[in-house]
């Protein structure tokens, strides 16, 4: 008996050690999609709308979304290489090149290589010809011209190099109802970000700071039933 039991325990030290898996595979930078799975609370398919979305895996907060619940939706960056390179991966998504901010305005491509992030949009001093200027839209723009445009949406990601709240102020909150935003910030502090633009705003909006993972800010709507609210 005391054989037995010694075979037992050495059998599960071989299995949590060597063949039980106690890891999973995620994409984020930070583990963003890593804390969006344990806040999702049921296993239905969503809509996203990924604003900054830089390359359809590596660094993604979407992926897994697209790959194992089978959510779809809108990936928007400013760099024509990255979105045809999401036509490739996610030809099931909605995939558009355009700068966003809250109004219309030119705006000026400022890219740092091929598939690097940072790349970010410049306002223009100057008005002269420049195949990097582009003109804005704003995310009700985008949204309404898509079969999106009557759906209200379950992630909204804006990781758009410091232009984040314009873009964040670019969508009818009410309307499309986010139940999740993930929005870059680099406050070090908790007491900053509690007196930021961004939270202010969506406090007003019935949002709650739910997780705060380096650069990126996680709010969830309050009360509703997709979320573990604990």
């Amino acid at each position: 008996m005391i054989i037995f039991e010694k075979i037992k325990y050495y059998l599960e030290l071989i299995k949590q050690g060597f063949i039980k898996k106690n890891y999973k595979f995620f994409y984020s930078q930070f583990g963003e999609d890593r804390i969006i799975n344990e806040i999702l609370k049921k296993n239905r398919k969503g809509i996203y709308v990924d604003v900054g979305c830089y390359h359809p895996k590596k660094y993604s907060n979407t992926f897994l979304l697209y790959r194992d619940k089978k959510w779809r939706g809108i990936n928007i960056d400013i760099e024509e290489e990255k979105i045809a390179l999401f036509k490739i991966l996610r030809p099931e998504d909605i995939n558009i090149c355009c700068p966003i901010s809250n109004f219309s305005k030119l705006v000026e491509i400022n890219t740092l290589g091929n598939f690097n992030v940072g790349s970010h949009i410049k306002n223009i001093k100057k008005k002269k010809f420049n195949k990097n200027y582009k003109i804005t839209k704003s995310l009700n723009e985008i949204l309404q011209s898509t079969r999106y445009k009557n759906n209200e949406i379950d992630l909204l990601n804006i990781d758009v190099e410091g232009n984040d709240f314009d873009v964040l102020k670019s969508i009818n909150l009410n309307k499309y109802n986010p139940k999740i935003i993930i929005i870059e910030s680099h406050l070090k502090d908790i007491n900053k970000i509690q007196s930021s633009n961004i939270y202010k705003y969506l406090i007003k909006f019935n949002y709650k700071l739910r997780s705060w993972s380096f650069y990126s800010l996680i709010f969830i709507k309050k009360k509703t039933k997709l979320l573990r609210h604990r």
